[in-house]
This record gives structure tokens, sequence and C-alpha cells, in this order.
């Protein structure tokens, strides 16, 4: 059981991720109206959020394994 609750956490990571990372490349076309900075801000927010679901993903087969040995 505990390896299906981990596989179907891994791949929400992923899909969010993924998604953060199909509007990052949408930032440029899909808002023409923002500023330069407006559309740095915008970016940064998704570049986080992937470099958050990256740190996520790295840290889940630890807590996997620390949960399991409780």
């Amino acid at each position: 059981m505990p390896h299906i609750l981990l596989s179907l956490v891994t791949i929400s990571v992923i899909w969010f991720a993924w998604l953060n990372f199909k509007l990052l490349g949408r930032v440029r076309a899909g808002d023409a109206d923002l500023s330069e900075e407006e559309r740095q801000k915008q970016q940064m927010k998704y570049i986080m959020r992937i470099v958050t679901c990256l740190i996520t993903l790295a840290i889940l087969p630890f807590l996997f394994t620390v949960l399991i040995d409780l």
C-alpha cells in the first residue's frame, strides 16, 4: 500500500511540474500586455515551482523509507 501512495504522490508532483513547465513556455506568447519586469516575475514564479517539484522528488524516497520504518 505505501508503494501505491508513493507512486501517486510522485505522479502528481511530476504532473504539477509539467504544467508549470508548459506555462513557463507560454509566458511570452500569452502575456503580451505585461511589462518586462512583470513577465520576469511570472517566469521566476514558474521556475521556482519547478525547482520545488524537483527538490520534492529528490526527498520523496528518503521520506518513504523513514515512514516505512516507523
